[in-house]
């Protein structure tokens, strides 16, 4: 690929990845500034370098750019021929509810015929195979080369998680997104955004990035909903949620045990093919719980309809979908349940409890791993939330794990975490203990769980090996009274 008249053949803003023929971009990160990295860049093999800076001297070009974030993207985007344009893309953004969304959507195409990817917190899929990933949007060098893989297997609709972070750092910039969900928007990665209106800007990049006839599928019971189509008027907007505002919403809802709901489509829909779905009403069901998957089944829903997919083949891939992995998953139940989710913010947590009110059960005993390295803000309104539930639900112990034994330094919790919880738990009297470690928090909680009782594994990072913690502990109880 030919590039400000250099010839080059690969990309990258890792200096020790930079080989001979490269270019390499110069990015300031957080920690490390890539042009301290310029020299070593050169010596490895780069021929052309990108920078923010008014760098000279150089044995290679040194071409200045405005923005080396961007024109890492366009490069990228480049060299992998426009990637995006070879499928149809689907974003899914918001605080809660990107990766659930996103599996119910890729169940639904996949079930109607499609090749399917998906890229996100759960990792890669290619049509079924899965592949690791550590960030829930990749860095942009792995992002345009997955793409690029996907379209040449065949695939024929991306889903993929669109983060604040991956947006804030333009690493989504350049493709070509058909559809962009919205799920919802409240507080969260504050240590990160520092401010609300940076995180909710970061959110709109993705809504601002659509061109004309493609397609914003809102929330429309999020107050945040409108304002990310704000001064895009290109846009085709469908809106779901449980208001009689929305083109698409649910009545008759019953989440007693499972999701059953009146799907009613309240004003027409055209889809990207041209097919017209007029107005009507259908049954719904689904065997996952929680209110909250009845607002993520209805954008999946928005989703399907905008391609024009069939509403029995909607129906039956949504009364297939049977979960994922830490989205309340129930791991066990025989004489008590054990419920596992990834809550991270204060939204998630309120998700679980509301989920758990509706079942019978004795009592409930949480293990909450502390969200760490996250800073107070966060942790405080995690600690509300749980102590105002505490009473409500009739919560017998709340153990707070630091997950030591499991987390990285980067995890880690720091004493003015901790001390958030205890001050909040101390000041509404709620019954707790902290654990060091994930391993004798789950011990502990097996130890005085009851019959019926409902034992809530609850937290992100440091209760990931909460259910492989349990599922041994339970083994080894098991061989021992066997």
């Amino acid at each position: 690929m030919m590039t400000d008249g250099v010839n080059i053949s690969g990309i990258t803003c890792d200096s020790r990845k930079v080989k001979q023929g490269y270019a390499f971009v110069a990015i300031k990160g957080s920690k490390y500034d890539g042009n301290d990295y310029i020299d070593m860049a050169i010596k490895n093999g780069a021929v052309i370098v990108y920078t923010e800076k008014n760098i000279i001297n150089k044995t290679v070009p040194v071409k200045r750019v405005n923005n080396t974030r961007v024109k890492l993207a366009e490069l990228l985007n480049e060299f992998y021929d426009f990637p995006s344009e070879k499928v149809k893309l689907i974003g899914v953004t918001g605080t809660n509810g990107k990766t659930t969304t996103t599996y119910l959507v890729e169940n639904i195409f996949r079930k109607a015929g499609y090749r399917t990817g998906i890229i996100g917190t759960l990792g890669v899929k290619i049509e079924g195979e899965y592949l690791p990933s550590s960030l829930t949007t990749p860095e942009p060098e792995i992002l345009f080369s997955l793409l690029d893989q996907m379209a040449k297997e065949k695939v024929e609709v991306v889903i993929m998680e669109v983060s604040s972070h991956g947006l804030k750092f333009d690493r989504t910039y350049g493709l070509e997104f058909d559809i962009a969900i919205h799920t919802n928007i409240s507080q969260d990665h504050m240590d990160f955004h520092k401010s609300y209106d940076d995180y909710f800007q970061s959110k709109k990049k993705l809504f601002d990035s659509l061109t004309r006839n493609k397609i914003a599928i809102l929330n429309i019971d999020d107050n945040n909903a409108t304002r990310l189509v704000e001064n895009n008027d290109k846009v085709l907007v469908i809106s779901y949620g449980l208001s009689k505002k929305s083109s698409i919403t649910a009545s008759s809802l019953n989440i007693k045990n499972n999701i059953e709901f009146t799907l009613c489509i309240q004003r027409g829909i055209t889809s990207i093919y041209g097919k017209e779905i007029e107005h009507a009403e259908y049954p719904i069901t689904l065997n996952i719980n929680g209110k909250h998957n009845v607002y993520n089944s209805l954008a999946a829903i928005c989703a399907a309809l905008s391609f024009g997919i069939d509403i029995e083949d909607i129906k039956k891939a949504l009364v297939d979908f049977s979960g994922i992995d830490r989205r309340l998953e129930k791991i066990h139940d025989d004489n008590f349940i054990v419920i596992d989710d990834f809550c991270h913010n204060p939204a998630s947590y309120e998700a679980v409890f509301e989920t758990v009110q509706a079942m019978d059960y004795n009592n409930i005993i949480i293990v909450n791993a502390i969200r760490g390295n996250r800073g107070i803000k966060i942790n405080e309104d995690n600690a509300k939330t749980i102590s105002a539930w505490v009473p409500i639900l009739g919560v017998k112990k709340v153990i707070l794990s630091l997950s030591n034994d499991i987390v990285t330094e980067k995890d880690e919790v720091s004493n003015e975490e901790i001390t958030t919880y205890k001050m909040n738990f101390d000041d509404l009297n709620v019954n707790y203990e902290i654990c060091e470690s994930l391993n004798k928090s789950i011990n502990e909680v097996l130890r005085i769980v009851g019959n019926n009782d409902i034992i809530l594994l609850l937290g992100a990072q440091g209760m990931d090996k909460g259910k492989e913690i349990f599922n041994n502990i339970l083994e080894l109880y098991l061989k021992n009274i066997g």
